[in-house]
């Protein structure tokens, strides 16, 4: 097993250019570190690193570090020219978007403050962002512009406060050389700067849902996902309107990729793609695109849920032998093909893996999502059962021989299915998962999930999770042929707790099922070091082909 991943680790995982620069984690490495377009090493800080934003004459590089898996950073700013680094002292992050202009840094920390960092001076607070509103430094034609957005709409600044644009509230933001991209619930909007023209399209005349947004001088590119499938758009202004320029196919039926990236850099527009068991490979997007599959490709299947509806899955692998079923299933995420060494391991040792894009995500477009949502949840849970029995119908694989296995939010999904039916799957792995719906607010995300979730005062929502919790569905579950459940936390996530896994852990215990409960130290929910995911892939690959009745070959 150990051997499987760390043949598909030695992949590495090629980053996107960021101007003369790419966050890559390079062969052998055990973190992302920051080298240049040769790929010559300019800083490994040891740690995490979660944000990068290069000055506009590459000279300098700010970068955000977490040193634990808790996804709380500092910053470092990076002298190119000597590769030297110095801490900006006192300045807490998460996630921060960075922009340059000239040598001042913008960025808004942990407190909301929107702060101009210049190098021998302490930072300097130029606002404080109201409640409810997010700020967003954009470096666009050398100076920071500022996306401020509420609950109904997005401000575009200078760093002085004077207003530039106003425009329906923002989803994401990206700019290039003199060009801003942004992507609203119903239009991609261009603004070319200094002169502030405009140039809009309309998201429902695009020929898929939109995955990844980038601006390009002049123009964006977008991954689209239509009919199961990536395809990355050109488009330029023309006359105050986005026109396609250009298409690319990423993907097929029977060769399943899909797009992870998009940026401009260099001159070029750049485009990353990869698959379930297919390492990364970055290339200019108008290079002929190269299968990332490596001879295992994977294939788009549909199966149809009891009300007529296509759940669409992707198959990677063997069929007939140990099975892992991934699902997901919330805010409006697209379930995409990407690597995972863990998905290339397993099918190395001749199993099945299958990703199944059920209501609740974001595939389908946005009545595909809030289908899933609130007391629409259970309906994603009967689709994870729907996408379990048509795997064994289609004789793909057989009950005792599969696993379900769901992280985060997919947690929750994987195991409420598990427990829908006697024999239904052979197993269950969940990763740090809310597993309580009525006690969401335990959680230290649960702020930002009351829509997916929806309100347990609505009687419509609180049946709904009466049906889909995992203790309901434990109290009532006739016992006899219990999966095995493998239940894990991490000590450093900083939006799951771990209370409801315990519970539930000991509940299912005391009923007579069989449960692995593991809480991992100094992981988290984001990115970790690579040798502790190593250990927890092999443990969850270990757990499923022991439950799926093979021999583990550790």
């Amino acid at each position: 097993m150990r051997d499987a991943l760390r043949r598909a680790e030695r992949s590495g995982r090629p980053g996107l250019p960021l101007g003369r620069f790419r966050l890559s984690r390079r062969p052998g490495d055990l973190l992302p570190v920051l080298v240049d377009e040769d790929g010559g090493l300019v800083l490994d800080p040891g740690v995490r690193i979660q944000g990068v934003a290069p000055s506009p004459d590459g000279r300098l590089v700010a970068l955000e570090v977490s040193d634990d898996g808790s996804e709380n950073g500092r910053v470092l700013v990076v002298d190119t020219s000597s590769l030297t680094s110095t801490e900006i002292a006192g300045l807490a992050v998460r996630h921060a978007r960075m922009a340059w202009a000239g040598e001042d840094l913008h960025l808004v920390d942990t407190q909301e403050r929107c702060l101009r960092v210049r190098r021998g001076e302490p930072p300097r607070t130029l606002f404080t962002t109201a409640a409810g509103e997010r700020a967003t430094p954009i470096g666009v034609g050398g100076q920071t512009v500022i996306a401020r957005t509420d609950q109904e709409r997005t401000r575009l600044t200078g760093t002085d406060g004077a207003g530039l644009l106003d425009l329906p509230r923002v989803r994401s933001i990206s700019a290039a050389e003199d060009t801003v991209l942004a992507v609203t619930s119903e239009e991609l909007v261009s603004l070319r700067m200094p002169e502030l023209g405009t140039a809009s399209c309309r998201l429902e005349t695009l020929p898929g849902v939109p995955v990844h947004a980038q601006a390009v001088p002049g123009g964006g590119l977008v991954h689209l996902v239509g009919d199961g499938h990536s395809l990355v758009v050109r488009l330029r202004a023309e006359a105050g309107v986005l026109a396609p320029a250009q298409t690319v196919a990423i993907s097929r039926d029977h060769d399943v990729r899909t797009v992870s990236g998009l940026s401009w850099a260099q001159g070029r527009a750049w485009v990353r793609t990869e698959s379930p068991a297919g390492a990364p490979r970055v290339r200019p997007l108008e290079e002929p695109a190269r299968s990332t599959s490596e001879g295992r490709r994977s294939r788009l299947i549909t199966v149809t849920a009891e009300d007529g509806v296509e759940i669409e899955l992707i198959l990677t692998g063997d069929p007939g032998g140990a099975t892992l079923l991934e699902v997901y299933g919330g805010f409006g995420i697209v379930d995409l093909p990407a690597f995972e060494p863990s998905v290339a391991a397993w099918c190395d040792l001749g199993g099945l893996h299958v990703t199944a894009r059920l209501r609740g995500g974001g595939g389908a477009g946005t009545s595909w999502h809030t289908s899933g949502q609130g007391a629409g949840k259970t309906r994603t849970v009967a689709d994870a059962v729907t996408v379990a029995r048509e795997l064994v119908r289609l004789g793909l694989t057989r009950p005792e021989r599969l696993v379900l296995a769901g992280a985060s939010l997919g947690g929750l999904v994987a195991v409420s299915a598990a427990l829908a039916e006697p024999g239904l799957v052979a197993g269950v792995a969940c990763t740090a998962a809310p597993l309580d719906p009525h006690r969401i607010s335990e959680h230290p995300g649960a702020r930002h999930w009351a829509a997916e979730f929806g309100d347990p005062s609505d009687p419509a929502v609180r049946a709904a999770m009466d049906d889909y919790s995992p203790f309901e569905r434990a109290s009532r579950f006739p016992g006899g042929r219990w999966p095995r459940f493998l239940l894990t936390t991490f000590a450093e996530d900083s939006r799951v707790s771990a209370a409801p896994t315990d519970r539930l852990a000991e509940e299912l215990t005391a009923r007579g099922a069989q449960v692995d409960r593991v809480h991992r130290p100094r992981m988290g929910h984001g990115g970790n070091h690579l040798d502790a995911v190593h250990d927890f892939a092999a443990a969850v690959l270990d757990f499923a082909l022991d439950s799926a009745h093979e021999s583990t070959g550790v």
